[in-house]
């Protein structure tokens, strides 16, 4: 069919290239088009005192107009430049249309299918709907969001209902839908069950259900703010998830509130009572189309993101040729339960955000969001990412450009939602690239994005800075370091000013070219000093900053632990180092005098943890290490930290891990186990084995252990097909197994 319709597409295009042409010479702004043969101004790439979105910025109205400037234009300043204001949650870009929602509460509904009758009390439009109310009892049903249905095409008065997912007796939810009725036009709302025939006399089943009259421009009427409820009340001890920052909460796979645990295998959420463990099961059980990411855990509220994708064909013409596309259309969706009943959590909020999952945090109950938007610069269809909220309808946010060169032509879209509150969700779009390394403060959110040079070759990490106020962001800046950043614990913010360690290489791309380099920025990102020239040959495996000290592990053959001086922003330090075999790919304080490190003996050796006293920072020194399994060994906590469980208090050290006995490393018959090592930690004699939790030995089916969590005296460690119980009292003791479907 494609190949019958090319005369006639490149003709199309031939036409369409000549009308493109003159279009944007006619739309292009004189500052964007440039003499023949001269090069636009490079403008300083460190230019500061920037506030974003002020004064008198250039609009563009569509994304046409973007691709029109980034095809066109070269480096410049680092003011962020209004491209789209967006528009408002609620309102859609069609033909004006609006959102309206309705309040339900199933509290006095009775078990039965309800029809939704959404009716305009002055024009002639109407708009129905179908849902269940269940039982408490039935059967669980997967959680189900509203869902838009399409637009009429007409030019007269309509209303739609969105399609409403089935729910259960007590239920509070939204009903929402579109409308172009004019602002303030009455809509009569019409809930009863489908036994009650409301248009006959006499009556087939007793009324069940609600009415109530709204105005089109609803969705702009605040709706009272549940009330924020703490975690359940338990005098219970529980662990909680490893986070980089006190105070800013990290999304997992697994969550627990010393009662329930919520775990995520798969496309599953399961919902278990964890305690006793004694009694412990699955309570409850949700299934997603989608690929869960991760869960947040607050109070009697969860929230599941999760990520979806769909290709589309697209046929591209332009003047001479004409190809078909097929581009991955990506979404991410946060999901915000109730679970006052955690055996039958009921969803009262979905979002779903155009683009890839990036990274999440959560400070209180604000949720922090980032999502990547790649932008075609040739096609057609793709517009700027937007948001749907299912109480506040469609939106798309501002989008920011900074007047430079960008390579990847990416959107960084940053937001943030009160998961406890009904405001809309808060987001602006940045061009600055993608593939960056997100870390949050209690006051702001920074991105690290490598930053490639014309040859390709990335040398440079641009930094940007956004303000954090109660769901507010304010962009404040933008810096540029050398190098480029292991993770998220390459970044620390300490009195205003944010700390980096980078890896530098040079043209040679050799090994041997490797450095490493502290640097330290003002709240401007203007560099106030930096160190140097560290470990060369060598790149940064593991760096963890603590008060005014960072501990950075760099490697090659020896594992140099260097101790870096940072009470002086203006010439960090190095105190001393040590150099032992093997690396360090997690460091984790023990407390303010003591470090451990989690990594491997070399490259292809088996895993090993150390203990590093450092209260002589001149001088520290090695108090113990401990050499798990030979080559082919491993743990999740080398590359996710959440993996990593240790609380002093209890004097407890879990450690996920895959071990395979020191052999022969190509004999195919090594014994190989999977399972976690459970130690004890003596600052003054180091590590003390208490026992091994084991989930699988040499046969059968291997899944790792990925996640282990304390709730009193029991231990859980949680693999994709089963969570293992044992007691931590004299010991490790099994307790029992729960498999996980």
């Amino acid at each position: 069919m494609i190949q019958k319709n090319v005369p006639l597409l490149i003709l199309s295009g031939l036409l369409a290239g000549f009308i493109l042409a003159f279009t944007m010479m006619a739309v292009v702004p004189h500052n964007l088009t440039g003499s023949p043969g001269t090069d636009v101004a490079l403008q300083p790439i460190m230019h500061q005192n920037v506030t974003a979105g002020s004064g008198d910025l250039p609009q563009f109205s569509s994304s046409d107009e973007a691709r029109t400037f980034l095809r066109s234009h070269r480096e410049g300043d680092d003011t962020p430049v209004l491209l789209s204001e967006g528009s408002r949650p609620g309102v859609s870009q069609i033909n004006g249309t609006r959102t309206w929602r309705f309040e339900v509460d199933t509290s006095t509904f009775k078990p039965d299918e309800y029809i939704v009758m959404a009716s305009a009390v002055m024009q002639d439009a109407t708009g129905t709907a179908l849902f269940n109310v269940l039982e408490r009892s039935a059967t669980k049903v997967p959680g189900q969001v509203q869902q838009p249905v399409p637009l009429p095409a007409t030019t007269r008065s309509f209303i739609t209902v969105n399609r409403i997912g089935d729910h259960y007796v007590g239920d509070t939810f939204t009903i929402t839908g579109q409308t172009n009725l004019a602002d303030d036009d009455e809509i009569l709302i019409q809930i009863y069950s489908s036994s009650f025939k409301p248009t006959q006399k006499s009556q087939s089943g007793e009324f069940s259900g609600v009415t109530g009259t709204i105005r089109s421009s609803a969705y702009s009427q605040p709706v009272p703010a549940p009330t924020a409820a703490g975690a359940p009340a338990t005098d219970r001890t529980y662990s909680t998830t490893n986070v980089q920052v006190k105070e800013v909460d990290e999304a997992d796979i697994v969550k627990t509130d010393g009662t329930y645990v919520y775990v995520l295998t798969g496309n599953h959420l399961h919902i278990l009572k964890g305690y006793p463990a004694t009694d412990a099961g699955i309570i409850s059980t949700l299934q997603f189309s989608g690929t869960p990411q991760s869960l947040y855990l607050n109070g009697d509220r969860l929230v599941l993101i999760s990520s979806s994708q769909r290709q589309d064909t697209f046929g591209h013409c332009q003047p001479g040729s004409c190809s078909v596309t097929i581009p991955v259309v990506q979404k991410t969706h946060v999901l915000i339960y109730s679970v006052k009943d955690p055996a039958h959590p009921a969803l009262v909020r979905e979002m779903e955000l155009d683009g890839v999952y990036k990274d999440t945090r959560m400070i209180g109950s604000m949720l922090y969001f980032v999502t990547d938007n790649y932008l075609d610069l040739y096609g057609d269809d793709a517009g700027f990412p937007g948001v749907y909220d299912s109480s506040h309808g469609s939106s798309v946010p501002p989008v920011y450009y900074f007047d430079r060169n960008d390579q990847e032509y990416s959107l960084t879209a940053i937001g943030a939602v009160d998961i406890r509150a009904t405001e809309p969700v808060k987001a602006k779009t940045f061009f600055i690239g993608s593939d960056g390394i997100v870390y949050v403060s209690t006051n702001n959110l920074y991105i690290a994005i490598p930053a490639a040079g014309n040859d390709r070759v990335t040398r440079t990490t641009e930094l940007y800075v956004f303000a954090l106020d109660e769901g507010r962001l304010t962009y404040s800046a933008r810096g540029l370091v050398d190098g480029t950043l292991s993770n998220q614990f390459s970044m620390d913010e300490s009195g205003g000013n944010l700390r980096v360690a980078t890896t530098l290489q040079d043209n040679s791309q050799s090994r041997d070219g490797q450095s490493s380099k502290v640097t330290i920025l003002d709240d401007r990102m203007r560099i106030l000093g930096t160190v140097g020239n560290l470990a060369p040959g060598q790149q940064i495996y593991a760096a963890r900053f603590m008060g005014d000290r960072l501990y950075l592990v760099t490697f090659r053959e020896t594992d140099p632990l260097f101790v870096i001086d940072l009470v002086n922003p203006r010439n960090p330090t190095v105190l001393g180092e040590l150099h032992i075999p093997g690396f360090s790919q997690y460091l984790h304080p023990y407390d303010a005098t003591h470090l451990i490190g989690v990594g491997k003996e070399s490259t292809q050796g088996g895993l090993k943890i150390a203990l590093f006293d450092v209260a002589n920072v001149h001088n520290p020194f090695l108090v113990d290490e401990k050499k798990l399994g030979g080559p082919g060994s491993d743990s999740e906590a080398l590359r996710d930290h959440k993996a990593f469980l240790f609380y002093r208090e209890k004097n407890l050290l879990v450690l996920p891990t895959r071990i395979v006995e020191d052999t022969t490393y190509h004999s195919l018959t090594r014994s190989v186990w999977g399972g976690a090592y459970v130690f004890g930690v003596n600052p003054d004699k180091g590590f003390t084995l208490k026992g091994t939790v084991v989930h699988y030995r040499d046969t059968g089916t291997r899944r790792d252990v990925k996640r282990a969590f304390y709730i009193e005296d029991v231990l859980y460690t949680m693999a994709p097909d089963k969570i293992v119980m044992s007691n931590l009292k004299n010991g490790v003791s099994l307790i029992g197994a729960l498999d996980l479907p």
